[in-house]
Protein backbone atom coordinates (compact mmCIF):
# COMPACT_ATOMS: atom_id res chain seq x y z
CA UNK A 1 0.00 0.00 0.00
CA UNK A 2 2.82 2.70 0.59
CA UNK A 3 3.73 2.16 -3.36
CA UNK A 4 0.04 3.19 -4.32
CA UNK A 5 0.02 6.48 -5.02
CA UNK A 6 3.51 6.25 -7.23
CA UNK A 7 2.36 3.16 -9.05
CA UNK A 8 -0.88 5.27 -9.88
CA UNK A 9 1.32 7.86 -11.03
CA UNK A 10 3.44 5.93 -13.09
CA UNK A 11 -0.07 4.31 -14.30
CA UNK A 12 -1.31 7.80 -15.57
CA UNK A 13 1.82 9.13 -16.99
CA UNK A 14 2.24 5.64 -19.27
CA UNK A 15 -1.23 6.21 -20.14
CA UNK A 16 -0.54 9.69 -20.96
CA UNK A 17 2.35 8.90 -23.21
CA UNK A 18 1.63 6.04 -25.09
CA UNK A 19 -1.89 8.67 -26.48
CA UNK A 20 0.29 10.57 -28.40
CA UNK A 21 1.06 10.20 -31.72
CA UNK A 22 3.98 11.90 -34.28
CA UNK A 23 2.86 12.08 -37.52
CA UNK A 24 5.64 12.72 -40.37
CA UNK A 25 5.90 15.25 -42.80
CA UNK A 26 5.10 12.28 -45.48
CA UNK A 27 1.52 12.45 -44.45
CA UNK A 28 1.03 15.97 -45.53
CA UNK A 29 -1.18 17.20 -48.35
CA UNK A 30 1.95 16.89 -51.30
CA UNK A 31 2.33 20.26 -53.27
CA UNK A 32 0.58 18.73 -56.31
CA UNK A 33 -2.79 18.31 -54.59
CA UNK A 34 -2.58 22.19 -54.35
CA UNK A 35 -4.55 24.07 -56.62
CA UNK A 36 -3.14 27.20 -57.93
CA UNK A 37 -5.43 30.26 -59.93
CA UNK A 38 -4.16 33.59 -60.93
CA UNK A 39 -5.96 36.35 -58.59
CA UNK A 40 -8.08 39.05 -60.96
CA UNK A 41 -5.95 41.63 -62.55
CA UNK A 42 -6.87 44.12 -60.61
CA UNK A 43 -4.47 42.90 -57.64
CA UNK A 44 -0.91 43.92 -58.16
CA UNK A 45 1.51 42.53 -55.85
CA UNK A 46 4.54 44.06 -55.07
CA UNK A 47 6.73 41.22 -53.39
CA UNK A 48 4.38 41.21 -50.39
CA UNK A 49 4.70 38.39 -47.87
CA UNK A 50 2.17 35.25 -48.41
CA UNK A 51 -0.81 35.73 -46.60
CA UNK A 52 -3.55 32.73 -45.69
CA UNK A 53 -7.10 31.83 -44.30
CA UNK A 54 -8.77 29.60 -42.37
CA UNK A 55 -12.57 28.86 -43.10
CA UNK A 56 -13.94 26.30 -41.13
CA UNK A 57 -17.11 24.82 -42.51
CA UNK A 58 -16.38 21.62 -39.94
CA UNK A 59 -19.00 21.27 -37.37
CA UNK A 60 -15.60 21.85 -34.27
CA UNK A 61 -13.29 24.56 -33.23
CA UNK A 62 -10.09 23.66 -34.14
CA UNK A 63 -6.99 25.82 -32.81
CA UNK A 64 -4.69 26.53 -36.84
CA UNK A 65 -1.13 27.03 -36.07
CA UNK A 66 1.09 27.94 -38.96
CA UNK A 67 4.73 26.61 -38.56
CA UNK A 68 7.58 27.90 -40.65
CA UNK A 69 10.63 25.51 -41.74
CA UNK A 70 12.47 26.61 -39.11
CA UNK A 71 9.85 24.94 -36.71
CA UNK A 72 8.93 28.47 -35.73
CA UNK A 73 5.50 29.17 -34.95
CA UNK A 74 4.26 32.10 -36.78
CA UNK A 75 0.55 32.16 -35.71
CA UNK A 76 -1.94 30.55 -33.41
CA UNK A 77 -5.75 31.01 -33.52
CA UNK A 78 -8.67 29.37 -32.42
CA UNK A 79 -11.15 29.35 -34.72
CA UNK A 80 -14.96 27.90 -33.89
CA UNK A 81 -17.04 25.40 -35.80
CA UNK A 82 -18.53 27.95 -39.02
CA UNK A 83 -16.00 30.78 -38.47
CA UNK A 84 -13.08 31.89 -40.12
CA UNK A 85 -9.99 33.74 -39.71
CA UNK A 86 -9.09 37.28 -40.93
CA UNK A 87 -6.26 37.10 -43.73
CA UNK A 88 -2.53 35.87 -41.94
CA UNK A 89 0.62 37.33 -43.49
CA UNK A 90 3.70 35.08 -42.87
CA UNK A 91 7.52 34.82 -44.59
CA UNK A 92 7.93 32.62 -47.46
CA UNK A 93 9.05 29.44 -47.77
CA UNK A 94 8.43 25.69 -46.86
CA UNK A 95 5.28 26.34 -44.37
CA UNK A 96 3.15 23.77 -42.43
CA UNK A 97 -0.61 24.59 -41.97
CA UNK A 98 -1.65 22.67 -38.34
CA UNK A 99 -5.32 22.36 -37.41
CA UNK A 100 -5.73 20.77 -33.90
CA UNK A 101 -9.11 19.71 -32.26
CA UNK A 102 -9.16 17.98 -28.92
CA UNK A 103 -12.43 16.56 -29.72
CA UNK A 104 -12.70 12.81 -29.65
CA UNK A 105 -13.24 11.39 -33.01
CA UNK A 106 -11.69 14.13 -34.80
CA UNK A 107 -8.27 13.71 -36.12
CA UNK A 108 -5.77 16.46 -36.54
CA UNK A 109 -4.96 17.80 -39.90
CA UNK A 110 -2.37 19.48 -41.61
CA UNK A 111 -0.66 20.77 -44.94
CA UNK A 112 2.95 21.23 -46.04
CA UNK A 113 3.01 23.96 -48.71
CA UNK A 114 6.18 25.73 -50.27
CA UNK A 115 5.01 29.24 -50.78
CA UNK A 116 6.38 32.50 -52.49
CA UNK A 117 5.53 35.99 -52.05
CA UNK A 118 3.09 37.54 -53.73
CA UNK A 119 0.33 34.53 -52.97
CA UNK A 120 -2.68 33.40 -50.93
CA UNK A 121 -3.83 30.13 -49.42
CA UNK A 122 -7.32 29.89 -48.80
CA UNK A 123 -7.51 26.50 -46.57
CA UNK A 124 -10.99 24.99 -45.95
CA UNK A 125 -12.33 22.43 -43.83
CA UNK A 126 -15.51 20.45 -44.78
CA UNK A 127 -18.45 19.21 -43.09
CA UNK A 128 -16.09 15.82 -42.26
CA UNK A 129 -14.18 17.78 -40.51
CA UNK A 130 -10.95 17.19 -42.69
CA UNK A 131 -8.88 20.12 -45.15
CA UNK A 132 -10.41 20.14 -48.58
CA UNK A 133 -7.29 20.62 -51.57
CA UNK A 134 -5.84 24.35 -50.43
CA UNK A 135 -6.41 27.02 -52.84
CA UNK A 136 -3.83 28.82 -53.68
CA UNK A 137 -3.97 32.18 -55.63
CA UNK A 138 -0.73 34.54 -56.80
CA UNK A 139 -1.62 38.08 -56.57
CA UNK A 140 0.65 38.34 -60.02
Amino acid sequence: MKYLLKLSVAICLLLTVSSCTVESLDDAVSKSAVSQNVAEANQSCNNQDPKTKLINNGTVAFTFQIIDSDSNMIEFVDVAAGASTSWISFTEGDTIFNLDSNVIGVSDDKIAISISNCSEIEIVVNAQNKIDTPIVNSLN
